[in-house]
């Protein structure tokens, strides 16, 4: 008999609807029946393409066993955690706090007032390697509930109490310069792949905004020309790489989540919209960035645009003209075999093509897919490139298409949210495909007209939830860009029909208005919930892109594009400390400040230790006399001195790159520079060079008399001339 999941939406809650766990959606029944029965609240959240999902579903909830134990300890909820981003991210912080890690399916165990006590991910039914399972844990906690609640409570504060503390945010405001951006560049730099491409070791995840900001500020007058030429070269290799890849679905275009290898060959195999519009967008400006340069990138990229515009027509459009949420991992039970080859399939189906086509795309009888677990070869064969491939190759892509499409497929999760919906419509018209797009675009405010304001999403013609940031701010960017793209077209004289750029234009700009209303908060950037929202503990502001871009970096950007740059200044100061803390998870915030343009140094500037080089920040030295670097110091903070007692201060340290140079350090009063710092210095050029454009970075530490905060580093270019 069905449960009451039965009578949900969601596509992932449907799929748990026949457990024999007696579970409940999220909402006030569940709490009022915990409360009212005196138990504990167990809270299972996923989506329904989670691979990992359908395996505890499989081992946990459809187990007469452990059902039992739910339904009689305590009182189950089932979230889909991308119809309510908020519950999934308030109660992941838990799991990440607890573990320091996290993942889906996410297991909490909490309080009837909704405080987690305890949690984790995916929990197999019984103990493994060391770690206990679920029947052991439901055990426990049932004990502990009925023996020892005050325990449980202690437990679930420090929990609540944790999770406030990490939205607070308290970091010190940076000023916004130039530097920033480059030491972003520099950042990416140390963890680059050159070897592979993408950023770190496995598994590796495609980074959209990463690729996103390195190509804007290749093109860009910000840094050296080799530093631009860096960010090119890094964006447009890991773009080459992954769509050579077996990330890359040749045969039906798109991508998978992410890969599991350093070399993008073994694929989780959910396809998710957000993944593939935001690919789709950088594939887009990568192949005219390439055009008449690059000629082999531009065919691929293009390529890849065409195919991954291919599948999202005739695979992820509803009837509506709006885009679903994903495709699973797996089918027929198993991930990924809707996907693999072995190579007799392929020579049936490609006949007198096959052998080449083997060849170009690594395929081997014995397969080039290992089982992720186990680790032993299968004999299927994922289909990956190895360099790109003349067209009478690909051609037989179209072949293979055909004959995959008699294969049972996966999954489809056919919700439509907004956010995600909103990236598709900015990529596609970036893609040229305004058509689409614009059906989209509309279809969506159809939605938000008869809901009475903008949902959250669509599923089968039904509007739902209320619309959280995320929504608004990548919606508003999509009408600006098809606004700018269509405003292209006409000074092209190309056809276009629909709405002018005007009308989306004044779309955005009425929507902006919104979320200033609903969503600013007192630092002047905005909150992830308005009040309509779950807030159980605090509302939190979106500063990291995980994997989604921060919303309020885009919402910096849309007020830069209506011609608000003071109101996205506002934004970017408000998080500005963690541009230069954390520059590799923030890159949609630096992708906001290289828009902002002569802008770039409005606002407050940081209160501990301004630098600045004598002349501006191109110098010219006469070597004569010696150059000099100038550090006017705050009233009440100090830099160490350059050399230190402590092995834990960072002594102020002048450095010139690839020059023999002299920095002649003053004396300093017990070990510290006060006031205005003075640091004379000498460089050496070769023999014959009359000039040379330098690297000076200047790295320090500022403290006051009763804290130290974290070492820093600032670049600045300077004109050397030699005498």
């Amino acid at each position: 008999m069905p449960n009451r999941l039965a009578k949900e939406n969601s596509p992932y809650l449907l799929q748990h609807k026949d457990n024999p766990v007696d579970w409940f959606p999220w909402g006030d029944e569940a709490f009022a029946w915990a409360k009212e029965a005196d138990r504990p609240i167990f809270l299972s959240v996923g989506y329904s393409s989670c691979h990992w999902c359908h395996v505890m579903e499989k081992e946990c909830f459809e187990d007469a066993e452990v059902a039992s134990v739910l339904n009689s300890s305590f009182v189950s909820i089932m979230v889909d955690r991308e119809e309510l981003p908020e519950v999934d991210e308030a109660y992941m912080t838990a799991v990440q706090l607890s573990s320091g890690r996290g993942g889906w399916p996410m297991s909490i165990f909490m309080t009837p007032d909704g405080d987690p006590f305890f949690g984790g991910t995916y929990i197999p039914k019984e103990d493994r390697q060391g770690h206990p399972g679920l029947m052991r844990i439901m055990s426990e906690i049932d004990r502990l509930w009925r023996t020892d609640r005050e325990r449980i409570h202690n437990s679930a504060q420090e929990f609540a109490t944790a999770i406030r503390s990490s939205r607070e945010h308290e970091v010190s405001a940076t000023k916004l310069s130039a530097e920033l951006l480059r030491d972003a560049v520099k950042a990416h730099e140390m963890d680059f792949d050159e070897d592979l491409g993408g950023f770190g070791k496995a598994p590796k995840f495609p980074p959209h905004t990463a690729i996103e900001f390195l190509l804007n500020f290749a093109i860009s007058e910000v840094g050296t020309e080799a530093e631009r030429q860096s960010a090119a070269d890094m964006s447009l290799f890991t773009l080459e790489r992954m769509a050579l890849g077996g990330i890359h679905d040749h045969v039906g275009g798109g991508f998978h989540r992410y890969s599991t290898d350093e070399q993008w060959l073994v694929p989780h195999f959910e396809k998710m919209l957000y993944d593939n519009a935001l690919l789709l967008g950088n594939y887009a400006r990568a192949a005219a960035l390439c055009h008449e340069q690059i000629p082999e990138l531009e065919t691929l990229f293009s390529r890849v645009v065409e195919r991954l515009v291919g599948w999202l027509k005739s695979e992820m459009t509803s009837p509506e003209g709006l885009f679903y949420s994903a495709l699973d991992a797996d089918s027929e039970g198993e991930e990924g075999r809707y996907y693999v080859w072995t190579k007799a399939e392929l020579l049936a189906a490609l006949d007198e093509r096959a052998e080449a086509f083997c060849n170009a795309y690594q395929v081997h009888e014995a397969g080039n897919y290992r089982d992720e677990a186990s680790g032993v070869v299968t004999g299927a064969n994922i289909l990956r490139l190895l360099e790109p491939t003349e067209d009478p190759i690909v051609q037989s892509l179209d072949k293979l298409a055909q004959v995959r499409s008699k294969r049972v497929g996966p999954g489809l999760d056919n919700k439509a949210l907004i956010a995600w919906n909103a990236l598709g419509i900015g990529a596609l018209a970036e893609a040229a495909e305004l058509a689409t797009a614009e059906r989209a675009a509309e279809a969506i405010l159809a939605f938000e007209k008869s809901f009475g304001q903008m949902p959250h999403q669509v599923v089968k013609g039904v509007a739902s939830g209320v619309a959280y940031l995320e929504d608004y701010a990548y919606l508003i960017e999509a009408l600006l860009t098809l606004a700018a793209v269509k405003h292209q077209f006409r000074a092209e004289n190309a056809r276009i029909t629909g709405r002018s750029p005007e009308e989306w234009q004044s779309e955005a700009a009425r929507l902006a208005q919104v979320v200033d209303d609903k969503f600013r908060a007192e630092n002047g950037a905005y909150n992830s919930t308005a009040k309509e929202h779950f807030e159980r503990f605090s509302p939190s502001q979106p500063i990291f892109d995980q994997p989604l871009p921060s919303a309020n970096a885009v919402m910096a950007r849309v007020w830069i594009e209506l011609g608000e740059p003071k109101r996205a200044s506002e934004v970017l100061h408000a998080l500005s400390g963690w541009l230069e803390r954390a520059p590799t998870a923030t890159e949609a915030l630096h992708l906001a400040l290289l828009r902002l343009g002569d802008e770039i140094e409005a606002g407050t500037a940081r209160q501990d230790v301004e630098v600045e080089l004598e002349s501006a920040d191109l110098m010219a030295i006469n070597f004569a006399a010696e150059g000099k670097l100038l550090v006017d110091i705050a009233p009440g903070f100090h830099i160490n001195g350059s050399v230190v007692a402590e092995t834990w201060l960072t002594p102020t340290d002048l450095h010139v790159e690839g020059l023999p140079f002299r920095a002649h350090y003053p004396e300093t009063e017990n070990g510290r520079y006060e006031g205005t710092l003075e640091i004379p210095f000498e460089i050496d050029l070769p023999d014959g060079i009359a000039q040379r454009e330098i690297e000076v970075s200047l790295t320090f530490q500022v403290c006051s008399e009763s804290e130290c905060q974290l070492p820093e580093t600032r670049r600045f270019s300077a004109i050397v001339r030699a005498t």
